[in-house]
């Protein structure tokens, strides 16, 4: 008998690190307290990496690591006169091989005191641990640790030696010894094949990796290592930081993979790191259209093989990303800072989700990158999708992190045929023993240009580039000099024990930074962009020769041609909202004749063919409503001189202009005829002898010239007139 067992779809969202859940509000867990007891390793404390390197990006330095060592031995004997104490502490500092700290950058509490001595694979100093308190006449005794540690061995460990004498009374002599440290352990850097320290995310990982013999080697996928190496180089994505926990190697690749922008790749067996973004030759985001590898429609889709899951509103509802990170000054503990991360006009009064980047970073452009691209795609991913499908040739290209096409006709109803068309990355590929594949695809959302809008999004978010003061001026409990002296510390060896522990963090300044719709991209209304997969483009309206092409009466409109052979139909809407077709056909346009419909709207829907449709077209887009103008008055002219007779019919042109609309038209007579018209327009008597008049004319049709018309009826009867226009 088999059995299947599959996750459920709707973990998918969760299980992909799409929809985290809410974070506990927490201390940073990259703060360091100054003031505190020296804390001392216990037998099984794992050994903490520290992996960095200070860097100068902009002429601002940045990186390395301010490290609070544990005591594995200790001395504490005092003067038998004075009752002046001496500590000697043995301090583990980091699995691997340090560079010679420098003299400056080793603290007890605040201040630069004490001596110090390093070395590598071996115990630094020689001193004999132990309590050697006496009790002196008149003084208060000692209180130090009765048991001080035993000696052992340091594989593979770069060990501190420390010492300082405190004098009678004084209450610091058990506080915590620190050390900035500017260049952590060394590994064989992946790009440059260089034996030194790095700040690299995947130098750690590789080391991580093959220490804990979890993969052979050919079970690594250099290559993408490589690339993501690239990656999170050129993006200014540095690790700064300690490695000091036990953890299932597979989950913190996961968790931290994702706070570089990489994501965790199986290639034909092989592990390696990838973009989580499209990235350009040049390993920077890639900001323009993307490319999928693979389409899948209804010819590879088993039965049964489609299986949608939308992610509730719930998980999608906007948040600003509260992003913390590590200032690192040259010269003293780090500041742990916040930035703001969310789009303009969003989730301004929250809620907030805190994601704590302290512990290993130390820059605000990169916490902030990272802190948008947890907002945009909450905020564009709308959906993921299982698909069951035939094995094809992708069997054997198609790995975690591609982007797909999924391409699926939906008839609804006989006239109703739409598809389901959306790009996808691949998160899981699951091949089943009938041979079937079983793929879980996260929707990929673009814009109208065919780009990843959270690519955009992350790739503009930039920080605010402002560094804080520390707020502290006064180093006067350094030893004279030492503030300046990059002296390296002395290497000095002896024999010992084994490893460290955690840290806790203190929160500091906000910055507030926002980032405003990515340029291009619209809105439906469920905060998310316009798609070309997801939906055709709509048409616009084109021909208005109104301010800002608003239509006007007499404009001839068009509509903008999203595809060949496109089918429009023009559509007045009234000011209740009432709809009346004007206008239909392949490239059809609407001539606006009447001249009073003025405040009414108009719009086209546009339908591109479908051969596969039995209408014989793809879904209809719609265009946005335009308010039809008030039409210009037209422009005035007056024929000038005048004209006399007797009977007959006189006739005269008269310029207008082209305007359409109505206007007085005036007349001055003496012995005027009975009748006086204008042709293409309602004539009226005069019921005069002389004198003068005016009417007004409504002009529905274009052309500049109208015709004045005098018929005069009575024999004999001399007569004259002249003719106008006023306003």
């Amino acid at each position: 008998m088999n059995i299947s067992i599959r996750d459920p779809l709707a973990l998918l969202p969760s299980q992909s690190g799409l929809v985290v859940s809410p974070l506990v509000e927490r201390a940073a867990v990259g703060q360091t307290s100054l003031d505190s007891r020296q804390r001392a390793f216990v037998i099984g404390d794992p050994v903490p990496i520290v992996f960095g390197r200070r860097i100068t990006v902009g002429g601002i330095d940045i990186g390395g690591v301010f490290v609070s060592p544990g005591a594995t031995e200790g001395r504490y004997e005092n003067d038998g006169t004075t009752n002046e104490l001496t500590v000697n502490l043995e301090l583990v500092l980091s699995e691997g091989e340090l560079p010679a700290l420098e003299l400056r950058d080793v603290f007890q509490r605040a201040c630069r005191v004490g001596t110090w001595v390093q070395t590598y694979d071996q115990r630094a100093g020689s001193f004999t641990a132990g309590n050697f308190i006496t009790v002196v006449a008149g003084k208060e005794t000692w209180q130090c640790p009765y048991y001080c540690g035993t000696s052992g061995t340091y594989a593979n460990m770069t060990t501190l030696a420390y010492q300082n004498s405190h004098a009678d009374g004084d209450s610091t002599w058990d506080r915590q010894v620190h050390c900035f440290v500017r260049e952590g352990m060394q590994v064989t850097r992946i790009l440059d094949d260089t034996y030194g320290s790095s700040n690299n995310l995947i130098d750690l990982a590789l080391y991580l990796i093959r220490e804990s013999s979890r993969l052979p080697e050919a079970l690594l996928d250099t290559t993408a290592f490589e690339n993501a190496a690239n990656f999170v180089d050129v993006n200014r994505f540095y690790y700064n930081g300690i490695f000091d926990k036990s953890t299932n190697l597979e989950d913190w690749l996961q968790r931290t993979a994702r706070e570089f922008l990489l994501r965790v790749s199986d290639a034909n067996g092989k592990k390696g790191l990838r973009p989580a973004l499209p990235i350009n030759e040049d390993y920077t985001i890639k900001t323009t259209a993307v490319t999928w590898v693979f389409d899948f429609t209804e010819e590879h889709v088993l039965p049964g093989g489609f299986e949608i899951q939308y992610i509730p509103l719930a998980d999608r509802k906007p948040i600003t990303a509260e992003v913390l990170w590590r200032q690192q000054p040259d010269n003293d503990i780090g500041i742990i800072r916040t930035a703001l991360v969310g789009f303009d006009g969003e989730a301004t009064d929250g809620p907030f989700e805190q994601y704590d980047l302290s512990e290993f970073c130390t820059s605000e452009n990169h916490a902030v990158k990272v802190g948008m691209f947890y907002v945009a795609r909450r905020k564009y991913i709308t959906h993921t999708l299982r698909l069951t499908v035939k094995p094809d040739s992708f069997n054997t290209t198609l790995v975690l992190g591609d982007l797909v096409r999924v391409l699926l006709r939906r008839e609804t109803e006989v006239e109703d045929v739409s598809h389901h068309n959306y790009l996808y990355e691949v998160e899981r590929i699951n091949k089943t023993i009938s041979g079937a594949v079983e793929l879980d695809l996260i929707h990929f959302p673009i814009d109208e240009n065919g780009a990843s809008v959270v690519a955009v999004a992350v790739n503009a978010a930039t920080g605010a580039g402002y560094t804080l003061a520390t707020g502290r001026e006064d180093f006067d409990c350094d030893d004279t000099g030492r503030r300046e002296d990059d002296t390296p510390l002395s290497d000095v060896g002896g024999n010992l024990p084994d490893l460290p522990a955690a840290n806790n963090f203190l929160r500091s300044t906000t910055i507030t930074w926002t980032l405003e719709n990515p340029e291009g991209s619209s809105n439906d209304g469920e905060g998310n962009p316009t798609d070309p997969f997801e939906e055709p483009p709509k048409p616009n309206i084109e021909g208005g020769s109104g301010d800002g092409g608003e239509p006007l009466p007499g404009d001839e409109l068009s509509a903008g041609e999203v595809c060949e052979g496109q089918y429009n139909k023009w559509y007045l809407v009234d000011e209740n909202g009432n709809k009346q077709l004007v206008s239909s056909g392949v490239a059809a346009k609407y001539l606006i004749l009447d001249p009073d419909l003025t405040g009414k709207r108009v719009y086209v829907v546009g339908c591109c063919p479908d051969p596969g449709s039995p209408s014989g077209y793809s879904e209809c887009q719609e265009s946005e409503e335009m308010e039809i103008g008030e039409p210009p008055v037209p422009p005035i002219y007056c024929p000038g001189g005048s004209a006399a007779g007797n009977q007959g019919t006189f006739s005269r042109l008269v310029n207008v202009g082209e305007g359409l609309g109505s206007f007085t038209f005036s007349w001055q007579a003496f012995n005027i005829p009975d009748t006086f018209s204008i042709s293409g327009a309602a004539s009226f008597s005069t019921g005069a002898v002389s004198g003068g008049g005016s009417a007004t004319i409504t002009k529905t049709s274009a052309g500049a010239w109208i015709t004045v018309t005098v018929t005069a009826p009575l024999p004999g009867t001399a007569w004259n007139y002249s003719v106008g226009c006023t306003s």
